[in-house]
């Protein structure tokens, strides 16, 4: 299992304009899909009109995540969540472990006023595939067995492995880990998710808590054999029912 940096990933999402509203929209800080309900411990953002924040990102290098980012905090059924990063338009969060499935309450504070809130739903397993908007394409959060990101320039390879950053496994894990908190070891998903490649479902490695990274998952697959694997190829992952959004990488030809 390798260690999978997606800081870069998470920081294209923090990018991601959000319309001025009142109140305030939650989405997976992953796939961004509209109305599509987020896992517990799963990273989060909620966007809307926070004239006057300031811009400011957690320290990962001392864990667990803070609560409080320059005054902000985001409560989630009245549980104070570990907080990303916060911007004008857009606080990133974890959605607090204990919060149980169904419409759940949130609202965001600074200085301990109210400056939005609203309702989001929450579901046990909601993946949300990392990617970056490029050229129109969902380019996937995917590195190749070498390490790199799996582009045009630095291809995967058939019958070799990928790893996959993700969210939204929520708490169906070999153990739990608090709140902010990054796994000091291997905490693998109870159950094995479907990896589809092109029209192929592929082999799963590993499948379980990234290292370092709060809240984030990592799938490690291997890339089908196939002569039609080539190119700009889609990938989507379907864990418990519930299925991600479809990005693309790139395999060797």
């Amino acid at each position: 299992m390798k260690n999978f940096p997606v800081v870069a990933f998470c920081l294209v999402s923090l990018s991601v304009s959000a319309a001025a509203q009142v109140p305030v929209t939650v989405v997976s800080g992953a796939s961004f899909l509209a109305n599509f309900p987020v896992a517990p411990g799963s990273y989060s953002q909620v966007w809307g009109d926070f004239r006057g924040f300031p811009t400011a990102n957690a320290d990962l290098t001392s864990l667990p995540l803070p609560r409080t980012l320059d005054g902000v905090e985001v409560l989630v059924e009245g549980t104070a969540a570990p907080l990303y990063a916060v911007t004008p338009q857009v606080v990133a969060f974890l959605v607090p472990q204990n919060i149980g499935p169904g419409r759940r309450g949130i609202q965001v504070r600074r200085g301990g006023q109210v400056v939005g809130q609203g309702t989001f739903h929450v579901i046990s397993e909601a993946p949300g595939i990392f990617f970056s908007p490029i050229g129109g394409i969902h380019v996937g959060g995917v590195r190749n067995q070498a390490g790199q990101f799996a582009t045009a320039e630095s291809p995967a390879e058939r019958g070799q492995a990928i790893t996959i950053a993700l969210t939204g496994a929520g708490t169906a894990l070999t153990k739990s880990i608090p709140d902010g908190q990054a796994p000091d070891e291997l905490i693998s998903t109870t159950e094995a998710p479907e990896v589809y490649i092109s029209v192929d479902r592929a082999e799963v490695l590993f499948s379980g808590l990234m290292p370092l990274y709060p809240g984030l998952w990592q799938i490690d697959a291997r890339v089908p054999n196939k002569p039609y694997i080539s190119g700009p190829v889609p990938l989507f992952v379907r864990y418990r029912g519930m299925t991600s959004n479809a990005v693309v990488f790139w395999v060797r030809p």
